[in-house]
Parts: structure tokens; C-alpha cells; sequence
């Protein structure tokens, strides 16, 4: 029988490779990512390392894969200078095609001054910024809002667009309508009525479906 999803060709908005630690315990690796995409008709993925410190492993994917990943550098603004340099070396050399930010993993806010080289080296580079969204207090559909105001012409994508919380996936809904330069990708968000609220209301260019 044939799944219907895979009736359909289809881009993966929102994958990790690499290995995630507790409480997650899940290795996910080149072959299975290209299992996946065969049995599901995925035309591409838009893939990011399972941690700030293992981009060089999505590198190796994407030297494999390079016709259908589309990767996104994973950069811990805690790290300060170091971290903007190989953000930089990344884009720059081996043509990631954008930057992941994972505040509550790494535990910034969205909106910390630290974050503004990032969006600047994106801004020089013209990438998407793609942002963990939905856990207080580091990533807040605010705080996102807060950071499209002060760089308007950064494209960044509001992952999960409020995870699993109500009134996180509204107020991501209100800020992208507030911002033209918020994307909002739907991956991990369980409420379908939001979707189709957010694709009628911010509208469907920016709506990110996974």
C-alpha cells in the first residue's frame, strides 16, 4: 500500500543529524535521513546538527548529500567572537545556506545584544536566521519580535512557532503579522486551526509547513 504522504513531493522544513543526548536519546544519521526522504518523497531537507559543537558532522552530510540538504549553521551566541568567526567561515566557505539559533538549549535570550553579529553576519551574507521558539525565558515569541524590529531585513523563521503552548503559537502568529521579516515554520505545534489561521491571516509565503 502506498503512504499517501508520499504521493507528493515535498521539502522538509525542519531536521537535525547527530546524536541528541538525554532526555532524547536519538541518533539520527545519513543513512537514515536518506531512508526517510526516499519512502516519504522529500525533495529536500532543510537539515541542522544535533548541537552547536557538532557542525562539522552536518558538514560531512552535506558534502554527501549536497543536491538535497539545504544546511543551517547551528551558533551558540554565548561564545562570543569565536563563534561569530566560524558562523562566518561557514557561510562564507562552505555555503550553508543559513544560521540556526537554539536559545534555550544554549541559554541566551533571543533578543540578548549578543545576538546582533549573528544577524549582522547574515544581513553581509543575506541568509535566513532560523530561532528555537516557544520555551521561557530565553525564547519567547516577544523576544523574537523584539529582534525583527532591530534587524527588518534579516529573514528570520520562528521555529515550532510556539511549540506546544497556546498562547506562545498566538503571540508568534501576532508577531509575525507585526513583522514582515518573520517567517513562521509549523514543525512540533500541535494545533492544526493555527496553521490555517496563520496561513489566512500572516499568509501562506510565510508559513513553513514540515
Amino acid at each position: 500500500m502506498i503512504n499517501p504522504f508520499a504521493t507528493f513531493r515535498k521539502i522538509d522544513a525542519h531536521s537535525h543529524i547527530g546524536m541528541f543526548g538525554a532526555p532524547f536519546n536519538v541518533n539520527f544519521n545519513a543513512e537514515m535521513l536518506s531512508a526517510q526522504m526516499a519512502e516519504y518523497n522529500i525533495e529536500k531537507t532543510i537539515l541542522c546538527p544535533a548541537a552547536a559543537h557538532l557542525n562539522a558532522e552536518l558538514l560531512e552530510v552535506f558534502h554527501q548529500m549536497s543536491d538535497t540538504v539545504i544546511p543551517l549553521y547551528w551558533v551558540n551566541a554565548n561564545l562570543g567572537q569565536p563563534a561569530y568567526d566560524d558562523l562566518e567561515h561557514y557561510l562564507r566557505d562552505f555555503h550553508f545556506a543559513g544560521v540556526k539559533m537554539q536559545p534555550l538549549f544554549d541559554a541566551f535570550t533571543a533578543d540578548s545584544p549578543m545576538v546582533d553579529p549573528i544577524m549582522e553576519i547574515a544581513r553581509h551574507y543575506r541568509k535566513p536566521v532560523f530561532i528555537h521558539c516557544g520555551h521561557p525565558p530565553f525564547s519567547l515569541p516577544w523576544q523574537i519580535g523584539l529582534l525583527a524590529e532591530r534587524h527588518r531585513d534579516v529573514p528570520i523563521v520562528m521555529v515550532h512557532m510556539g511549540h506546544g503552548h497556546g498562547v506562545y503559537i498566538d503571540a508568534s502568529i501576532t508577531m509575525a503579522k507585526k513583522f514582515d521579516n518573520l517567517f513562521l515554520e509549523v514543525s512540533g505545534m500541535p494545533m492544526g486551526c493555527q496553521i490555517k489561521n496563520a496561513y489566512e491571516t500572516v499568509g501562506s509565503e510565510r508559513v513553513m509547513f514540515h
